[in-house]
């Protein structure tokens, strides 16, 4: 047997229904709740050296935020939330402290697998993804991040204190990350986040 085809297996058995129950909708590989003003987002990666005898896999986690489409992500809304625009996105193997991915060969114990993988889902992935409810909570990890040394793209903070309103923080930071900015080519789009926002630089 085809082991993409026993991870589609997995995926219709154990991994499909745990979100759904969640209140996930699925799109292939991509799971999403949508809630006020963000969604959870999970998506199953699959190894591109993946073949029909051994597939490696594992969890990707974000929080998709329509506000920052046309603000700092410009270009156009995908139709369903996708792990990939996320912000906040965490491997599943950070979650569960575990590096190694899941791996179906001919000699895998697919039960014990399943059984590893809801383990995983119940206790690490959705209580992750739970934590969020609001954009506050996104902003918060989001902080706690940054003092931890762990940065994304410095203009999300932005637009989400400026999406929930705190104008002196969100004109604070633009300010801020625009005189830590190197390239001219940066200094030109953050020019025009704040035009898009009504801050100045």
């Amino acid at each position: 047997m085809k082991m993409q085809n026993v991870l589609k297996e997995v995926v219709k058995e154990i991994i499909a229904p745990l979100f759904k129950v969640e209140g996930f909708m699925k799109q292939g590989n991509n799971f999403a709740h949508v809630c006020s003003g963000f969604s959870a987002t999970m998506n199953i990666q699959s190894s591109k050296w993946n073949t029909q005898d051994e597939v490696e896999f594992f969890f990707n986690t974000g929080i998709y935020i329509e506000k920052l489409l046309g603000t700092v992500n410009l270009y156009p809304k995908p139709s369903f939330p996708m792990e990939i625009d996320s912000v906040l996105r965490i491997r599943g193997t950070e979650l569960t402290k575990n590096d190694n991915w899941y791996r179906l060969t001919i000699d895998t114990n697919v039960e014990q697998l399943k059984q590893m993988i809801m383990k995983d889902i119940t206790e690490y992935i959705l209580p992750h993804l739970r934590q969020f409810e609001s954009i506050i909570d996104v902003i918060k990890l989001m902080e706690s991040r940054e003092k931890d040394g762990i940065y994304e793209n410095p203009h999300y903070l932005t637009v989400l204190y400026f999406s929930i309103g705190d104008m002196e923080k969100a004109q604070e930071r633009m300010a801020r990350v625009f005189n830590e900015l190197k390239l001219d080519s940066q200094k030109e789009f953050a020019r025009g986040l704040a035009s898009r926002l009504g801050l100045r630089v």
